[in-house]
């Protein structure tokens, strides 16, 4: 069966070869603007490190001589409306490649349109100075704290893609540090808070005059896992039987290989997790085991996740918002209580008992920075230190001693 031929500013999918050393080499074919085709390889230590290369030479490989065809220079002046829109572009085929997530790319592009572009879209893209970058984002930082970091990072993908073309000399947005966030104080639920939150949940699964549907046993199973895993809640309903849980053995565990997103489109499980340190082994207590046994004998339907709706399709994480919102409504509980405060009283009590860097293994994440700054709620409660505190008093009270019948 013949190749399908390259539309003119486009390129194929990437064929590996993988040498004795242990590298991997990715080839590309591209069609220039100017209708050429050609190939291009990149190698790396691994496929995605190779792939990441080679997606920085095909954006300007496939605008090579297209200034000599007529059509427009890509070192042009350019305003900055139409590079981002060629950049949504270049991301949407980055995805296709499978270097990033459906879900990242809506975000990416939700961000260019309705943050980025109303500031920006009518400047001159090698105009943009660095100090035009800094009052954006601090504009950012004060109409969109919650979101301003995350768009100044797009912004910095938008002007590397933009020095990659050749349309600038560098990335200005790298020049504007960022702004600290004002610390907000970690809640993480206690023994007692968590008591009273599983009491709230069984209560409103019991009250026979609630409204809604049939009680069920989603929202409890899905805050015991994270509870006895420390996961995401679009972890905990990414999991899939067979795939990712292993009950069969010595020591059941379970395995995160992606989760369930909704961003973009429907929900549905993508092999993401939110990094590649999130990709991790998670041994099982008896009572985890224990659930996803009740809820193997209960599928039934033979679905391959383990929470799944009636049609067999994942649980999505808005159903297990929707249900939370209803349980603290009942109950007169506080907004505070989200799956990821949950996640964070895992990590409060993991980091107080083995460490930081340990729990930032169990909660994916790649530096134990982010955990100690967001997810470990400091405890005030220092070391039992009389013993040692009691030696050194000794051995000055011995000194003081000699000291003495010396004299």
């Amino acid at each position: 069966m013949p190749r399908p031929k390259l539309q003119a500013g486009t390129w194929g999918e990437f064929s590996q070869t993988t040498l004795e050393n242990g590298k991997v080499v990715l080839t590309a074919r591209y069609r220039r603007l100017d209708g050429g085709e050609s190939k291009t390889t990149a190698q790396g230590r691994s496929r995605s490190e190779a792939a990441r290369k080679l997606l920085g030479k095909l954006p300007a490989l496939v605008a090579e001589a297209s200034s000599a065809k007529g059509t427009p220079d890509p070192a042009a002046p350019r305003t900055f409306r139409d590079l981002a829109l060629e950049w949504i572009e270049h991301d949407r085929l980055r995805m296709e490649q499978g270097e990033i997530a459906p879900s990242t790319r809506h975000e990416h592009e939700r961000i260019t349109r309705n943050i980025l572009l109303p500031r920006l879209g009518d400047e001159l893209v090698d105009r943009i100075t660095t100090r035009e970058i800094s009052i954006a984002y601090h504009q950012m930082v004060r109409e969109w704290p919650a979101q301003a970091r995350n768009a100044k990072g797009v912004l910095s993908l938008i002007m590397t893609y933009a020095a990659q073309m050749g349309v600038v000399d560098r990335n200005v947005v790298r020049e504007v540090p960022a702004m600290r966030r004002k610390k907000k104080e970690i809640f993480a639920p206690g023994i007692e808070e968590l008591r009273v939150f599983s009491a709230a949940v069984v209560a409103y699964n019991e009250d026979p005059d609630r409204p809604g549907p049939m009680p069920s046993p989603l929202l409890l199973d899905a805050v015991d896992m994270i509870l006895a895993t420390g996961l995401r809640i679009g972890e905990v309903l990414g999991l899939r039987w067979e795939k990712d849980v292993h009950l069969d053995t010595g020591s059941p565990y379970v395995v995160v290989n992606g989760a369930v997103k909704e961003k973009g489109g429907a929900k549905r499980w993508e092999p993401f997790p939110k990094s590649e340190a999130g990709r991790r082994e998670i041994a099982l207590p008896e009572y985890a085991v224990a659930i996803l046994l009740r809820r193997l004998v209960d599928n039934v339907g033979g679905s391959e996740f383990v929470f799944h709706t009636r049609t067999l399709r994942p649980n999505g994480q808005q159903d297990v918002h929707r249900s939370l919102r209803n349980v603290r409504r009942h109950a007169g509980l506080p907004n505070d209580y989200v799956p990821h405060a949950l996640r964070k009283s895992v990590g409060t009590v993991v980091a107080n008992r083995i460490g930081l860097e340990q729990t930032a293994l169990l909660l994916g994440h790649e530096r134990s920075r982010v955990t100690e700054q967001y997810y470990a709620k400091r405890t005030r409660e220092t070391p039992d230190v009389r013993d040692i505190v009691h030696a050194v008093h000794d051995t000055i009270g011995a000194v003081k001693r000699r000291g003495s019948e010396g004299a």
